[in-house]
């Protein structure tokens, strides 16, 4: 557990250090007009990372559920319409497969979380003193995929695919595009509505690509995924 945190973190390293300056630098930056604020959202997230594969002499099939997500965003505007921004969130994405030349086919399902962190360059296309801003953003960040102790335990001794297997938890860089609108209401809140897509590699829980031991599982998937994310939140500025 101790190796596994000591790896997340040395990855997160770069957007972690972002949004620990832009907390840290809220006063003085609040003071020169920046318009720095932050945003709590709730996301739904769409993890569109659907495979169908044979192994050993079966055919399976492979998703992960759509999920919720919770977190916050720091916001800084560097100039008239370009902001920058780090953002972290947590929620789940339950992985499932199902073997199916089993009739009828048996859906099996293995909690699974998530925990993001990215850095974006956000373009605005009105002012910083416009009521309402509709933006668009680019950006790329980290995503950390952890099965359950319970998925782990039912792995390795029920089975996974093509027979048991040790999950794990692992990092997947990603790439996201997006737009969205931010919404002023009042001297210190506002709303945002965001729509993006986060792409990476397809996440394998740590179980190897191909067969190893005799009879042990492996998760034999390649190629990119997309993660859809729609999310809603309050703005909280630091400056009226």
């Amino acid at each position: 557990m101790r190796g596994t945190r000591f790896t997340f973190c040395k990855s997160a390293v770069i957007p972690v250090a972002a949004i620990l300056f832009l907390l840290s630098a809220a006063p003085p930056v609040a003071a020169q007009g920046s318009n720095l604020r932050f945003t709590l959202f709730g996301a739904g997230s769409f993890l569109k990372a659907d495979r169908t594969f044979p192994a050993e002499g079966q055919t399976y099939q492979t998703n992960f559920a759509a999920g919720g997500r919770a977190g916050i965003r720091a916001t800084l505007d560097i100039t008239r319409h370009f902001s920058v921004e780090g953002d972290y969130s947590y929620g789940t994405n339950n992985f499932r497969f199902s073997n199916l030349n089993q009739v009828p086919p048996l859906v099996r399902g293995f909690g699974t979380t998530m925990q993001q962190i990215d850095g974006d360059v956000l373009y605005f296309f009105s002012g910083p003193r416009a009521r309402m801003r509709p933006f668009g953003t680019v950006g790329f960040g980290i995503l950390r995929v952890s099965p359950s102790n319970a998925a782990k335990a039912e792995a390795s001794t029920q089975g996974f695919i093509a027979g048991p297997a040790t999950l794990s938890s692992g990092n997947k860089f990603d790439f996201n595009y997006g737009f969205g609108v931010e919404q002023r209401l009042a001297s210190y809140f506002g709303v945002r509505i965001d729509l993006h897509d986060y792409v990476l590699s397809v996440p394998r829980l740590g179980a190897p690509p191909g067969p190893g031991a005799p009879g042990a599982g492996f998760f034999p998937v390649t190629g990119l995924a997309h993660d859809l994310e729609i999310s809603a939140g309050i703005v909280i500025y630091t400056k009226p």
